[in-house]
């Protein structure tokens, strides 16, 4: 017969239209391609582009076979295509609607120095934000910019930061390695540091905006940055 042939033993069209599907079928389908295009979404940290539809697709397809479904592989690209956008539309409602403070930023108003010392006798770690890490090789510190004590020996200066929501449970997976990858995939380095309560993401101030742009972009609500009265207190004289 035109227009088809003999696939596993069975007769099938090879010119069969997406829209000759059953609607079934195409919500079986659609799910399919909603659940793909989210988990590439997650594996690449932004929202997948045209680039990468065949990769999406691959699995989506293996489900069609799976269920039988025959419906030619162009007419399934196509009909994706025709519904990243609807896609995009609905992970960003999924992104907003789930009530995850593990999805909340909190921008810091605070310039960071990144220091190595030779010791800690000329700082306050009593002071807010002021993170230090020893190991057999060195004494390291990360401050506001003006508490960096005397005795540093090297410093990089010059980063803002922000939290990561509300306290974290241990048992919680991949918090940081998802902000971390949409940060890659736009170009962004990070400093972290990790507290018992959260962790905290430093970025060079030039890239602050852009990093907090590309966050908003994947999904995470931006709050409005806390001030930092402890350097407010130090233009005082009160510190």
């Amino acid at each position: 017969m035109k227009n088809h042939e003999w696939v596993d033993g069975k007769l099938l069209q090879t010119n069969k239209k997406y829209s000759q599907l059953k609607l079934k079928q195409k919500e079986k389908i659609y799910q399919w391609m909603y659940e793909a295009y989210r988990d590439k979404y997650r594996e690449l940290g932004k929202y997948p582009d045209l680039k990468d539809i065949d990769d999406i697709l691959e699995p989506v397809m293996e489900r069609i076979d799976e269920a039988e479904i025959w419906i030619p592989y162009g007419e399934v690209r196509k009909h994706f295509k025709g519904c990243m956008t609807q896609l995009r539309k609905r992970l960003n409602r999924e992104n907003r609607t789930v009530p995850d403070e593990n999805n909340t930023i909190e921008p810091l108003s605070i310039v960071f120095s990144v220091c190595k010392v030779s010791d800690y006798s000329g700082i306050d770690i009593d002071r807010p934000f002021v993170f230090t890490g020893r190991t057999d090789q060195e004494k390291s510190l990360v401050c506001p910019t003006n508490l960096v004590p005397d005795n540093t020996t090297d410093r990089d200066d010059g980063w803002r930061g922000f939290r990561i929501g509300a306290e974290m449970d241990f048992s919680l997976i991949g918090i940081l390695a998802r902000i971390t990858k949409v940060l890659a995939s736009n170009e962004v380095g990070i400093f972290a540091v990790s507290t018992y309560n959260t962790d905290y993401v430093l970025v060079k101030e030039k890239d602050f905006r852009k990093a907090l742009g590309a966050l908003k972009s994947s999904g995470y609500r931006i709050l409005d940055p806390e001030p930092d009265t402890d350097r407010d207190k130090d233009k005082d004289g009160e510190g």
